[in-house]
Formats: structure tokens, sequence, C-alpha cells
């Protein structure tokens, strides 16, 4: 059993091939993440600008074990990442070779824990899947087999938790808000994105990012060319009432993401890419979910009620579209109290959860 660095274009095909056996049965599992890890080899992404990665497999006799991608990101000097794991089942051996050799990089890089489950920032992935592993997963969400939480549950594991809500119709949501709702429409006045003036919003958005989840746990500031380059891929579905700004007179305040859950289109073991670009030309209107990714509030206003009057834009717009009416939210750290007491009041039923390990090193 040895550590083998992926450098040739050889070992990256073998690498990527290893991801697709392991999810080729799974009945439910959509690949979001495929694209992204070619576009890493390929050095085409800002992805990688300023991190020290290291691909690596575990392998025996040729034959891969478990795999990961070991990330040190400048602007999160405290931790290094173990990033895009795999592995077959029953490799524990394999997999403390992999976290003992990520321990080791870290240490190099003066870090003093290591992250298992954060795939380079916040913004590509944060945790594993931890329930509902027989459900499809929603587009840009988790999604992995249940023993590789097997692998991290041991007591030297600091375990945090993330859930998600889901809420099975946008109608007749929020009328007991309506009074609420009135005054921040007086007080404030909301935008969507204009792909017109695709630089000034994208550049508010990394701006209220960096503003908002200053302190969120793992988020690290994002710079306008990292955030241009997401945004230019999700816009490729999205569309700009996906994308909701807040404004107090001109001082954007706060701002929200959603969009329909494109892994309606994609068939369970593919990877979500290109053809489904087509599928959502052709077929987009059959899809009957959304997804809130995301929203970010100034510190300032968040005792305003803005997330409420956010998220009853989001279901305006929703409800534009021909079919959608159900609702699932990305995951929100169980300690973000705020947050979670939101869509407690608006959804129907905490849905799935997710976890991410981390140790000392």
């Amino acid at each position: 059993m040895e550590i083998v660095e992926v450098v040739t274009k050889k070992q990256e095909k073998k690498f990527l091939n290893f991801r697709k056996k392991i999810y080729k049965d799974n009945a439910v599992f959509v690949d979001n993440n495929l694209v992204m890890l070619k576009q890493v080899f390929s050095k085409n992404t800002c992805f990688i600008k300023d991190k020290s990665i290291k691909v690596l497999n575990v392998e025996e006799n040729g034959e891969i074990l478990c795999q990961g991608i070991v990330l040190f990101a400048k602007d999160l000097p405290d931790y290094i990442q173990l990033c895009f794991f795999e592995s077959q089942k029953g490799q524990a051996e394999a997999v403390k070779l992999l976290l003992d050799k990520a321990k080791e990089i870290g240490k190099l890089h003066n870090c003093k824990r290591i992250v298992i489950g954060l795939n380079g920032h916040v913004n590509y992935g944060l945790g594993f899947l931890d329930s509902h592993y027989d459900v499809k997963n929603s587009f840009s969400a988790s999604g992995n087999p249940e023993y590789y939480n097997e692998y991290f549950a041991g007591d030297e594991f600091e375990k945090i938790y993330l859930n998600s809500y889901q809420l099975d119709s946008i109608y007749d949501r929020t009328p007991k808000y309506d009074k609420v709702l009135e005054k921040l429409e007086k007080r404030f006045t909301f935008k969507n994105f204009d792909k017109n003036n695709f630089d000034y919003y994208a550049k508010i958005y990394t701006d209220l990012n960096n503003a908002a989840f200053k302190n969120h746990k793992y988020y690290y500031e994002r710079n306008y060319e990292e955030d241009k380059e997401m945004l230019k891929e999700l816009f490729l579905f999205m569309n700009g009432d996906s994308l909701i700004f807040a404004f107090d007179g001109e001082k954007p305040v706060a701002f929200v993401m959603w969009y329909p859950n494109y892994n309606e289109l994609a068939k369970p073991g593919e990877y979500f890419g290109a053809k489904h670009f087509i599928k959502n030309k052709l077929f987009g209107n059959k899809i009957v979910n959304s997804k809130i990714m995301e929203y970010g509030v100034l510190e300032e206003y968040r005792r305003v009620g803005i997330p409420l009057s956010l998220i009853k834009h989001c279901m305006d717009n929703m409800m534009n579209y021909k079919n959608l009416k159900g609702i699932e939210s990305s995951w929100i750290l169980e300690d973000n109290k705020d947050s979670n007491i939101v869509c407690q009041s608006l959804c129907d039923r905490l849905y799935k959860r997710y976890v991410v390990y981390e140790k000392e090193i």
C-alpha cells in the first residue's frame, strides 16, 4: 500500500475514473464535482490560484483504495484540507495513510488542524452527507455512501453538523408576515441581478459575501475574479431573477441566491455537465423543486427581517416558472441560530444532515 501523487494525464484520468467507479451503481447520486476537478487538472480555474494542491491516491498493486486532494489556502492558514475524498468500502488502513499524509503536508504549512469535508472554499462544498442516503442529491449538494462517515466516526474527530430544510409548496407561505413584509418593502429596494451589468452586480455579490460571512466558520475572502468565474458558470443555467439584492437607498445590504434544482435533469450516476445546458433549454420547465443556495445580510441589518423579505422575493420569482413548487435549503451550520430560526418558521421540516470532521495535527 502506497501514496501516489497524481501528476500525469494518465494518472488524472485514473483518479477521475475511480470516483465514477464508486458511484456507478448508486441509484440516486449525481456528480456535481467532476467538472470542477477537470478544471483543477487543466489549471483552467481561479480555484487553484494562491493555493497549494496535492492530488493523492492510496494504491495497492496499482488499484486505488481511496483518494483525495490535500489543499492549503493561505487565507485559511490554520487548516489543511482533505477535499474531494472518495474511498472503497472497508479501507480504514488506506484512509489512515491518506490522513497521515495530509497531516504531514499540513505541518509543512504550519497548520494547526485538518478538516475533512471542506472542498477548498465553502462556495464549492461543505460537509459529507449524514442522512437520506437513498434520496437524490440536489444541484451543488453533497452525496456520498454512508460508510464514508465510519472512517471519521472516532472520538478524536470533532464533528461539525449542518442542516438543510424542505418545504412542499411556495404558495400561501408568508401571509402571516404581511405587515412586516410591507414595512420592509417601503424601506428597502429589491433588485434582480442584471446580466447586462454583469461586472457591477458580480462585484456587489463578492463584497456582500466577504462582509456578511467574515465570521462564518471556514469562510475566507473571495476576490472578484473567482466570483465572476463562478457566476458566469451558474448563469449558463440561472436567470437574473435567481440572484436578488436588497438596497438601503444606494447601499447594497443583503442578497439571496436560489435556482431550480437542475439535478432533476440528470440521470443517477451521471456527472452534471455541458449536456445538461441543452436539457435545461429543452426541458427546464419540467423541474419541480428549487434550491435556496445562500443568503447574506450585513450585520447591522440582521435584526430587521430582511431574510424573510429576501425569501419572499425568491418565492415570488419562483411562481414565474411553470412547475416549481417545492424548496430545499442549502446546508446551514447547526449552531447558526438566526438562519435555522428563519428556516424553521417558513419550512415544513428539517431535511438532510451533513457533517464536517476536523482534528488537531
